[in-house]
């Protein structure tokens, strides 16, 4: 990504613009694990081997998808934040970007584990919902 012709405002713009679409994903995401567990609750009586093994197939793959997103987003937002703190640096800057470093460290592992253990959860709790029928 080129980012050395962006002005500080236009990459600053840019930065919150791709936040937002990485937030927009993990909603979406939260959102259908959510959906996958109330279905898997209220249809407990109702479901099947089969209708386990295709909601856990479908969750997997709109998680892979949503993840796969989620990481081009999380690029997009590192290289404006890139450019942005070139922008402040020029301005004699008013953020630490070392600060900022640990910020965004802690974003990316936490996010990270959620989606990762938020999938391999809501796969648990469809099979355990399936093998403890009542």
């Amino acid at each position: 990504m080129n980012t050395a012709s962006l002005t500080f405002s236009e990459a600053a713009e840019l930065f919150y613009i791709a936040m937002e679409t990485q937030d927009r994903f993990f909603e979406f995401w939260i959102t259908a694990t959510f959906a996958v567990v109330i279905a898997c609750h209220l249809g407990s009586k109702t479901l099947t081997k089969g209708f386990s093994t295709m909601i856990s197939l479908l969750y997997l793959a709109f998680s892979a998808n949503m993840i796969a997103r989620w990481y081009l987003a999380g690029g997009a937002v590192g290289g404006f934040r890139d450019a942005m703190l070139d922008g402040m640096t020029q301005l004699d800057g008013f953020m630490n970007p070392e600060s900022q470093e640990i910020f965004m460290y802690i974003s990316r592992i936490s996010s990270r584990g959620t989606l990762f253990i938020g999938t391999a959860v809501t796969i648990f709790f469809v099979w355990y919902t399936y093998s403890n029928q009542k």
